[in-house]
């Protein structure tokens, strides 16, 4: 399982090397994120390939009945032991069923190697995951910043995120990934926090 920073480290940190961080650190302080147990981060990607281009009640809807077939937390091996026409019944398209079983195979042939992950960096986690089909950048950022709660990560695929670092730093158009590393180099090691933060900054908007 991956370690949960102190988070504590990172408020002094953008506090002082980020001042445009400052009042967000003083407002939503403490960061409450914590590393997921390792037993949960299958089902975590998965409800990120069955989620892709749904409204967030649909894919719920879509979780809450795999999980009454699959029981909690998900695994591999439930996944493949499921037919297709259970997959159907709930709901879930052909293609999805394919991602799903894919992930599974992959995981429990050992290409996928999860009790590895905490020796890993974030770019060769990726580069692993990368190779599932089903599994984009989005969801494997959001995987590393909230599953893992690496400290480091800079989702360059989440809208919220890109449009509250336009704002901040008024910036011409929405940045793509060139300019947000360019622009976020001052909150490195501590890019995660700093994305947390305006996140809480764009739910009370």
């Amino acid at each position: 399982m991956c370690q949960t920073p102190d988070w504590s480290l990172g408020d002094e940190y953008l506090r002082e090397n980020a001042p445009e961080l400052a009042p967000f650190v003083t407002k939503y302080a403490p960061c409450p994120l914590v590393a997921k147990p390792q037993e949960e981060y299958f089902g975590i990607l998965l409800t990120g390939i069955i989620s892709q281009q749904l409204p967030p009640e649909v894919s719920q809807e879509l979780l809450a009945k795999l999980t009454t077939l699959t029981g909690r937390p998900i695994t591999p091996e439930a996944v493949l032991k499921l037919q297709h026409a259970d997959y159907l019944a709930i709901g879930l398209n052909q293609q999805k069923i394919d991602y799903l079983y894919g992930f599974a195979q992959a995981v429990a042939d050992g290409k996928i190697n999860m009790g590895k992950f905490a020796d890993m960096t974030d770019s060769q986690i990726t580069k692993q995951l990368l190779t599932v089909r089903g599994l984009g950048q989005w969801t494997i950022e959001m995987f590393l910043l909230l599953g893992l709660c690496r400290p480091d990560v800079v989702p360059s695929a989440d809208y919220i995120f890109k449009k509250e670092l336009q704002q901040l730093l008024n910036l011409y158009d929405l940045p793509k990934r060139g300019v947000i590393n360019k622009v976020t180099e001052t909150w490195r090691p501590w890019r995660s926090l700093a994305v947390w933060y305006l996140w809480q900054h764009a739910n009370e908007k």
